[in-house]
């Protein structure tokens, strides 16, 4: 049986007069082992090679593997670059809408490999995900370690 974590998302809203308001959420959290989704060190593919170059941004599926369901709203990821040619940030957002002006890991060209915890929203076409690299050449591993339903 799945370890389920039931989350509500709380958001609090300063009024006026300094009062907090909490709202809740309609997804629950559910946990999975962490899994490889993404490597682009592997094969040319939809979820593998060929490795990110400069200004370049590629879409990921992500429901249907990994035990993501088809219904899941949004994930937990690892998010991960290894062998980077510069340095550069990445950022990862759901792929029907236009990339935020945020950056989701910040690397060195010296970083060996370098991780990042991340909760992001899935779009609603095929490819969940996109993901941009700003400079040079990386490689970008995804693992997944939860969803959102």
């Amino acid at each position: 049986m799945k370890n389920i974590l039931r989350l509500t998302l709380s958001m609090i809203l300063l009024g006026v007069s300094g009062n907090a308001l909490a709202q809740s959420g309609p997804y629950s959290y559910y946990a999975l082992t962490p899994c490889r989704a993404v490597d682009t060190r592997e094969t040319n593919g939809t979820n593998g090679g060929p490795i990110f170059g400069s200004n370049s941004t590629r879409n990921f599926q992500i429901r249907g593997i990994c035990g993501i369901p088809t219904g899941a709203k949004a994930v937990s990821l690892n998010l991960t670059i290894v062998n980077a040619t510069q340095s550069s940030f990445l950022t990862v957002w759901p792929s029907n809408v236009a990339r935020p002006f945020v950056s989701m890991l910040n690397f060195e060209a010296a970083d060996p490999s370098l991780a990042n915890g991340v909760l992001v929203g899935l779009s609603s076409n095929a490819q969940d995900l996109s993901v941009y690299n700003n400079s040079g050449n990386v490689h970008v591993i995804i693992d997944v370690t939860g969803y959102f339903q």
